[in-house]
């Protein structure tokens, strides 16, 4: 069973929060909540860490450069 992330993010019309079922689908959701206008994206993980945009993908890009 896989654990799921949740994107937030904020527009003028309130707060948001999306659930995907892995890391990329969050980090997709996240950057199109980004491209739409919304602020203060965040990405809860699994275990119940959150981070800021940014960092998520950040800590994707450096654990798929290990995988290979």
């Amino acid at each position: 069973m896989n654990l799921p992330f949740f994107v937030k993010g904020t527009d003028t019309s309130g707060t948001v929060s999306l659930r995907r079922d892995n890391a990329a689908g969050a980090v997709k959701k996240a950057k199109e909540l980004l491209e739409d206008g919304s602020w203060d994206i965040e990405i809860t993980s699994p275990d119940g860490l959150v981070y800021p945009l940014a960092e998520f993908e950040a800590m994707q890009d450096a654990s798929s450069a290990t995988k290979h």
